[in-house]
């Protein structure tokens, strides 16, 4: 079974995840990828508590997923893999994981971002890292839900990423 999403959504699961893309995709696996959450159980509960009914939910570190038994795991379900930001998404992709396609779902206002979209704002520091990911050949968009447009994130990168 092929990876149906891996997003990037500071917010991680919520409403547009859980019921939006859940019920779209009907994932039986969503995994958070996040060191911090990962050494944090107690706050990583929080956002495994909005898994969708019938899914299950898990949070590993960017070294777990790299990990070869990982991806076997992943390709046993039907799996949305989730990321706060950018860096973890682009670590997996530098350790080799085969990330193809990466969604850019919401990263919101934050100090030093500018607006691209109602739901993505960004800095100098997250169009590096989205012109590394295309670097290393990850197909990179910007979609809040399936039921929307995709846009392209190339136009809002400045500098060519080849």
């Amino acid at each position: 079974m092929p990876l149906l999403l891996a997003r990037i959504d500071d917010r991680l699961i919520h409403g547009q995840v859980a019921h939006g893309w859940g019920g779209a995709l009907h994932p039986t696996l969503l995994v958070i990828i996040s060191d911090s959450l990962r050494t944090q159980p107690e706050r990583a509960e929080l956002f495994l508590f909005a898994v969708p009914e019938g899914a299950k939910g898990r949070v590993v570190s960017v070294a777990e997923a790299l990990v070869p038994a990982f991806l076997p795991d992943v390709e046993k379900e039907r799996t949305i893999l989730l990321f706060a930001g950018l860096d973890e998404a682009l670590r997996l992709a530098e350790g080799g994981f085969p990330l193809t396609e990466l969604n850019l779902g919401g990263l919101h206002h934050a100090p030093g971002r500018r607006e691209q979209l109602p739901y993505v704002f960004l800095d100098e520091v997250d169009r590096e890292r989205l012109r590394a990911l295309l670097r290393h050949g990850v197909t990179v968009y910007a979609q809040d839900l399936p039921s929307n447009a995709r846009h392209a994130v190339e136009p809002w990168l400045g500098a060519t990423h080849g």
